[in-house]
């Protein structure tokens, strides 16, 4: 069992963009409505108690971000994860929606209706890279998924689409088999973290994320 302390609960929540109303420790007012806050968009239920599904789903979400930017990976948002962050945001600001050539950010929402949307303009731009590859129109089949939509469709625990950090994707004209070899040859440039197919349950459609 993982024990988390509410300081290190505040800090974590506060570098995710909820408002705990400062780091003290205190179970306050605004700690609990953050505390619920983030339960509802994680799909874990209204609640302001932090049980163990929330310290599990939080500490994971904070290493695979520590993960991402090259910090210790402790499971707790402190200085060194605050500045490695700041510092990895910073090169990669370079890239934005104004210069993505064939996509439009409601591509990538979640199919549940919800809304939930946090898709990472890295894999965007490698997508973009893709649909210019072969100079043909490439359809994401599923982009950003809440944590509630992930179980549903049978995602994975700590899932890449739930991080923004996944799609999976056809292009018109191009068969399943040449678009995994030319995905897998990304892979092995170091551009994907993992891309793959499943006939059963894709539709002919093949999974792409990044790091």
């Amino acid at each position: 069992m993982l024990v988390m302390t509410m300081k290190r609960l505040q800090m974590n929540l506060v570098f995710l963009g909820y408002d705990t109303g400062g780091i003290d420790g205190k179970k306050g007012v605004k700690t609990k409505k953050a505390i619920n806050d983030y339960r509802v968009s994680r799909g874990l239920g209204a609640s302001e108690i932090a049980d163990q599904k929330m310290i599990d789903c939080i500490r994971n979400e904070i290493c695979e971000i520590q993960r991402t930017v090259g910090a210790t990976v402790d499971g707790v948002a402190g200085n060194e994860t605050i500045a490695k962050k700041a510092e990895y945001d910073k090169k990669s600001s370079s890239y934005s929606w104004d210069n993505v050539k064939h996509f439009k950010k409601s591509e990538f929402t979640c199919k549940c209706g919800c809304g939930f949307n946090n898709i990472d303009l890295n894999l965007v731009k490698i997508l973009d890279e893709i649909r210019e590859h072969y100079n043909k129109p490439l359809v994401i089949t599923s982009g950003c998924r809440c944590q509630k939509h992930n179980a549903n469709v049978g995602g994975v625990k700590g899932s890449r689409h739930v991080l923004g950090k996944a799609s999976d994707i056809y292009v018109q004209g191009v068969s399943t088999k040449d678009l995994l070899n030319y995905t897998t040859s990304l892979v092995n440039a170091g551009k994907l973290r993992y891309t793959y197919t499943n006939n059963s349950n894709m539709t002919g459609a093949v999974h792409v994320d990044i790091v």
